[in-house]
């Protein structure tokens, strides 16, 4: 994928105060999100968008569920907190091979305190069931791919006021 294909693809609105645009503009606070996927042109999408809309926000990808559990419990050479800091919202692929993205939220739900990290789930369809058995398992919000900028930017802008609510139990978690 080129980087004219992210120009064209992520429909980015401007930026600027008095931007015609649908979300609010009022911005999370720094922090990383983790992006779980395991196609990398669709992290790269994800991360070209999110840095557009959010600059303060860090990004960083792993490209499974088992490398995703092993980045929240600090291992495998996710150890160092400043290379790799525990996320504050989590986009999750919900198709992958090995552990599915179904795992994944299954194994937050019993991993406190890892659960209170929200989840936006991606899906290539809005299949209603795979959506319901999301929200089921704690995704809080689901967008479909190829991921559109503003829509993006609605589910961040939506879950800022939930970030701040969990960002104290977050905190503590980290290691």
């Amino acid at each position: 994928m080129s980087e004219n294909d992210y120009d064209r693809r992520s429909d980015l609105p401007s930026p600027s105060p008095d931007s015609e645009t649908t979300f609010r503009r009022r911005e999370p606070k720094p922090g990383t999100v983790l992006i779980v996927d395991d196609n990398m042109d669709d992290v790269q999408l994800a991360r070209h968008a999110l840095g557009k809309l959010f600059p303060q926000l860090c990004t960083r990808a792993v490209l499974s569920g088992e490398e995703f559990v092993s980045y929240l419990d600090g291992r495998n050479g996710y150890a160092d907190r400043k290379a790799f800091p525990y996320p504050i919202l989590v986009l999750l692929d919900i198709k992958m091979s090995g552990m599915s993205g179904f795992d994944v939220l299954h194994w937050l739900r019993e991993h406190p305190p890892h659960h209170y990290i929200p989840v936006i789930v991606l899906t290539v369809s809005g299949e209603t069931e795979l959506v319901k058995r999301a929200y089921a398992l704690g995704a809080r919000s689901f967008l479909t791919k190829p991921l559109r900028a503003l829509d993006l930017a609605n589910a961040v802008s939506s879950l800022e006021d939930w970030l701040e609510l969990v960002r104290a139990p977050i905190l503590l978690g980290s290691r």
